[in-house]
């Protein structure tokens, strides 16, 4: 009788064991990859990463945890859309969708959030005057600022692009594109308007400058942000299909919720 005990012990602890063993082998890490320099949705702020969308995207993967352990790195952008093509690494925050300007990059989440690309001027500049009419060609063509790698422009910007009526100037992040304005260096910059308000302020702060002769001269196009998937078959992120389902489930349950609304309120 004590040995039938003894073993059935046994039996038990064994499939204990196993069994926890299996769950915590199937909790998969997942690396998504996020601009660190994008304030106020994804930056690094003495050496953390923090933003709307980084907050977001976390509160939403804890409804998925029995599977997923996700965590979220700063990269430089233009980085980490050529680790996104290369298929190094599976998800990148917050592109917009250019389906057809980034084929290496599919499927995209469901939206986040949707922003608001405008264009801030010199006061003087009118925007309208270099891509109002798509036939006429201007002598001296306008400077306009951008992101490197941001895909911001509309489709009367594009035309007035191919017509070298406005020339496109890329640069690093929103803080250094915004001292060019100051300085005169380009005449118009284009970005999310939050995120351009924000770091506004922020110079204004710091560093004192008065930017009263820049204004918000144009709505450019609203966009929505997501998580962005690799798209290169040589990936090996076998559980890609799962993680993208759930995850998308996950950010639909969460944005229907109060806190939702909360974190965003947090960065305004």
């Amino acid at each position: 009788m004590f040995d039938y005990f003894k073993k059935n012990i046994y039996i038990f602890i064994y499939s204990f064991i196993v069994c926890f063993g299996i769950n915590a082998a199937e909790i998969q890490k997942v690396t998504i990859l996020a601009d660190e320099n994008y304030p106020p949705y994804t930056f690094v702020e003495n050496g953390e990463l923090k933003g709307v969308y980084v907050d977001i995207v976390l509160e939403s993967a804890k409804l998925i945890s029995a599977r997923y352990e996700v965590e979220i790195v700063g990269v430089p952008w233009k980085r980490g859309l050529e680790t996104i093509k290369a298929g190094k690494a599976l998800a990148i925050l917050p592109p917009y969708k250019h389906v057809d300007k980034r084929r290496y990059m599919w499927p995209y989440s469901l939206p986040i959030m949707t922003e608001n690309v405008v264009a801030f001027c010199h006061k003087n500049i009118n925007i309208l005057k270099y891509i109002g009419n798509p036939n006429k060609k201007i002598v001296l063509p306008l400077n306009i600022g951008v992101n490197t790698d941001y895909l911001i422009l509309n489709r009367a910007l594009e035309r007035a692009k191919n017509l070298n009526n406005i020339i496109v100037r890329e640069n690093k992040s929103t803080p250094s594109n915004i001292m060019k304005l100051y300085f005169g260096r380009i005449d118009c910059y284009l970005n999310d308007r939050l995120s351009t308000l924000w770091a506004l302020s922020k110079i204004s702060k710091d560093s004192k400058v008065n930017f009263d002769n820049i204004k918000e001269a144009l709505l450019v196009t609203p966009q929505t942000a997501h998580i962005g998937y690799t798209n290169n078959d040589s990936h090996n992120f076998h559980f890609k299909d799962d993680f993208v389902l759930r995850m998308d489930k996950a950010l639909s349950k969460f944005m229907s919720s109060d806190k939702y609304q909360e974190i965003i309120s947090r960065y305004k």
